[in-house]
């Protein structure tokens, strides 16, 4: 028997792949904000560079924005 897609949809998984790109959009502006308040030139700590990290490659894997490199 075949599964319609709005019955796979409706699935824990489902929702952890619709909310997700929501979810690490909504980090991503926290993080920014965090960072504006740091100051441009200031180091991030230890901890916080590798939450970035982490959520860098979460927003890559997730198909988010890729961020240009460079002037072009």
């Amino acid at each position: 028997m075949k599964t319609s897609r709005t019955a796979a949809r409706s699935g824990t998984l489902g929702k952890i792949l619709v909310y997700a790109p929501i979810v690490l959009e909504v980090l991503n502006l926290v993080r920014r904000s965090q960072a504006a308040k740091r100051g441009r030139y200031a180091k991030a700590r230890r901890r916080d560079r590798a939450l970035d990290g982490l959520l860098g490659f979460a927003t890559r894997a997730v198909g988010g924005k890729t961020r240009k490199r460079g002037w072009f």
